[in-house]
């Protein structure tokens, strides 16, 4: 008992010197800080409603270069290019793969029983 207040004492201090070292170093990292001003809510101002102004539009086809020139093709380069297309598509028709089912005549039965019968026979467990 008589060691016991001493010793309250000591632990005392040293919770105290470490509250006040604890309350320089938060007053040292204040003064490093830059003083912000706290930050204003942003200033609303009401907005005015724009008049929806309605333009009358019309609508004028405009012709292409594209569009033109394609009623001046003359027949002969119709037909080749049509040609030229139609063997495209044959050869894209002809690069799909259609896969086949092959049907084995040598079709080996397998038991799954004696398989396992034989790999026990064959891995004997020596002792």
């Amino acid at each position: 008992m008589e060691n016991f207040l001493p010793a309250l004492l000591i632990i005392g201090g040293i919770i105290y010197k470490i509250y006040t070292e604890y309350q320089k170093e938060q007053e040292k990292a204040r003064r490093r800080m830059p003083q912000v001003p706290p930050p204003t809510p942003p200033v609303t101002y009401e907005q005015q409603p724009k008049p929806i102004v309605i333009e009358p539009t019309t609508f004028i086809p405009i012709p292409t270069k594209k569009a033109e020139r394609l009623r001046d093709i003359p027949k002969e380069v119709k037909k080749t290019t049509d040609g030229r297309l139609a063997e495209v598509n044959r050869k894209k028709a002809a690069m799909k793969v259609v896969p086949e089912i092959e049907e084995e005549e040598d079709v080996v039965p397998f038991d799954l029983r004696q398989a396992v019968i034989q790999s026990a026979i064959l891995n004997r467990p020596y002792q």
